[in-house]
């Protein structure tokens, strides 16, 4: 029984693989997507900026931050909502999970300082070695700014829920979470857009719910298979939340691109047929396409969990694997998109 308990707790190679497929999934939906958008970054032609190298790093140092916010939220929501146990006190696999949170949230936060740096050289057209010198003109960067406030949050995140013992701890780990997806998104788009306030309001809803969502999916996936008598409970607890963040996705995904588009075309009236007629139209279709996939597939494997739930070579689990791939390849997409808008 001793054995059996502790070969759950590790992470199987099976859930290894599939983690590295997610990762090359979201990369290469990134890249393809770049070049299909005739967005991808390149050298910007000026004497001693950054070159291509450096512009290309922005779109990874995004995407490795995107994929660390989601491991860190996923592992933050098993341990609070998923994994919860009556009472307060953090079960093994809680406990397990907030350690899981803290190395996520590390990654999180040296991409988001790195991301600075880069987006520094870039706006500046400054090689990041000069940027000592222009330090002040940096600083003054909302991008840089919301970066490192995200960064600062992380890091703060970071040490402070590695080793909690309780749910109400890490659900205030859970806030902090929350507060560092804001700065980044409200400087999303550019401030003299008149359709600024709706765009953007509705991203910060977009990428949290998003978050949610995709690391709540995850997390099921990491922690939620080591108890047999819990897997039903936890399972029913993932549904409401992925319930919830899904409509929340819908929504204000609809909204911050109609915003987007609005401003891009100049109107209401032309957010149709801008859909069409640059990259980013393009990328979006494709993205809906992606999120109608996972409806369906949700819907599938909830018709599903109702078989042997531990057995890895059941349908059950093989639709939740397509469903976290295609997750990824929805994340490598939405980063593709923050690079053409």
């Amino acid at each position: 029984m001793t054995a059996t308990r502790a070969a759950r707790h590790r992470m199987p190679g099976r859930l290894v693989a599939g983690g590295v497929g997610a990762v090359l999934v979201a990369s290469a939906a990134l890249v393809v997507a770049l070049y299909a958008a005739d967005s991808e970054p390149h050298d910007a032609g000026g004497i001693g900026g950054p070159g291509a190298f450096v512009a290309w790093l922005l779109p990874l140092f995004r995407l490795i931050s995107t994929l660390a916010t989601v491991g860190c939220a996923g592992a933050l929501l098993a341990a609070v909502v998923l994994l919860r146990i009556e009472g307060g006190p953090l079960g093994v696999q809680g406990r397990r999970a907030v350690r899981d949170a803290s190395n996520s949230a590390i990654i999180w936060a040296v991409c988001a300082f790195a991301g600075a740096i880069v987006t520094a050289a870039l706006l500046l057209n400054t090689p990041v070695r000069l940027l000592r010198l222009r330090l002040d003109d940096a600083l003054g960067v909302p991008e840089v700014k919301a970066l490192l406030i995200t960064g600062i949050l992380v890091l703060a995140l970071a040490i402070g829920i590695r080793r909690v013992q309780t749910s109400s701890a890490a659900a205030l780990g859970v806030l902090v979470a929350v507060a560092a997806l804001v700065p980044t998104a409200v400087t999303a788009y550019p401030r003299n857009e008149s359709y600024v306030v709706l765009a953007g309001a509705a991203l910060v809803i977009h990428v949290i719910a998003a978050t949610t969502w995709v690391g709540g999916l995850a997390g099921l996936v990491r922690y939620g298979r080591a108890s047999r008598t819990g897997l039903p409970i936890v399972l029913e607890r993932y549904g409401q939340v992925a319930f919830i963040s899904a409509i929340a996705v819908l929504i204000s995904g609809l909204i911050s691109a109609a915003g987007r588009l609005a401003a891009r075309s100049g109107g209401w009236g032309s957010v149709i047929d801008s859909l069409t007629e640059d990259g980013y139209g393009v990328l979006l279709l494709v993205k809906v396409a992606a999120f109608l996939l996972l409806i369906v597939l949700a819907a599938v494997h909830r018709s599903r969990s109702d078989t042997d739930l531990l057995d890895a070579g059941r349908g059950f689990w093989r639709v939740v694997g397509v469903e976290l791939l295609v997750m990824a390849l929805t994340l490598g997409l939405s980063v593709a998109l923050s690079q053409t808008a």
